[in-house]
């Protein structure tokens, strides 16, 4: 859904997008395998309120901690350099409306291996569900001199209206997400806002979701996505989805199997 999922993060792709998420989960137990374009992928364990999971994403998408003048060649020497993160995701009930967690992280880049924190809440209210997380807490620097790189800290809020369906309709979920502050993602200025839909059908085997947004950062560009979930036996979920933008960079496709019980 062009990224709109910090509020919706019902599946083990919660421990990335809001680990909040996780307590409001639809199954016991939750597992999920994703390849994307690039080399970037990563596998999800899912329990309510516990997640295990590994990440791998190129260094291209994180920022250089050196000058913008430098982030050219930095990308172009590093670009076949990933980063790996082991994350443990635990979450914590306050009352039947909010829940608060956080994902416990090991980030591995440039030969450096560092501590870093993810946190997250979400608040439900019948249908309507609010969520807020804040990626890399502590802002890791890897690598010295030229070659460092840092993550940097994100913050990121979303609202979802989630109905059951009615008739033919199995589901629909519609969601909004937005940056609360801008980031340097791939050596250039990231603010996103994006809207998406989810709906269901033929007793929810068929799963169709779109979006679109928009970077509102300075240079930024719009980009739109598009994904389908064909599920070929209860608990087996194939997806597929392909995202294109303005910007080049913008432009992936991912395939993930998910198994839930």
């Amino acid at each position: 859904m062009a990224g709109a999922f910090v509020a919706v993060a019902d599946d083990a792709s919660a421990t990335w997008w809001n680990p909040a998420g996780l307590a409001t989960a639809r199954n016991a137990v939750d597992f999920s395998a994703e390849v994307s374009e690039g080399g970037r992928g990563g596998v999800a364990l899912a329990f309510p309120s516990l997640g295990l999971s590994y990440y791998r994403n190129k260094i291209s998408k994180i920022q250089p901690s050196g000058s913008i003048a430098s982030v050219g060649s930095s990308r172009q020497d590093n670009g076949a350099v990933g980063s790996s993160v082991f994350g443990l995701s635990l979450g914590q009930s306050f009352t039947r409306h909010l829940v608060v967690s956080t994902t416990v992280k090991l980030v591995n880049a440039q030969g450096d291996t560092r501590p870093d924190l993810d946190i997250g809440a979400m608040a439900a209210f019948g249908v309507l569900r609010f969520g807020v997380t804040v990626r890399d807490v502590r802002s890791p620097t890897f690598g010295s001199g030229a070659d460092a790189i840092e993550l940097e800290r994100r913050a990121r809020a979303g609202a979802a209206a989630i109905a059951p369906g009615r008739g033919a309709l199995n589901g629909l979920t519609i969601a909004v997400d937005a940056d609360l502050n801008s980031a340097q993602v791939g050596g250039r200025d990231e603010q996103e806002i994006a809207g998406g839909v989810e709906t269901w059908w033929f007793g929810r085997r068929i799963g169709v979701r779109g979006g679109g947004g928009t970077n509102t950062a300075a240079g930024g560009g719009s980009f739109g996505a598009f994904g389908v979930t064909i599920v070929p036996y209860p608990g087996l979920n194939l997806d597929g989805a392909v995202t294109r933008g303005s910007d080049s960079a913008r432009d992936q496709w991912s395939v993930s199997v998910r198994l839930a019980y």
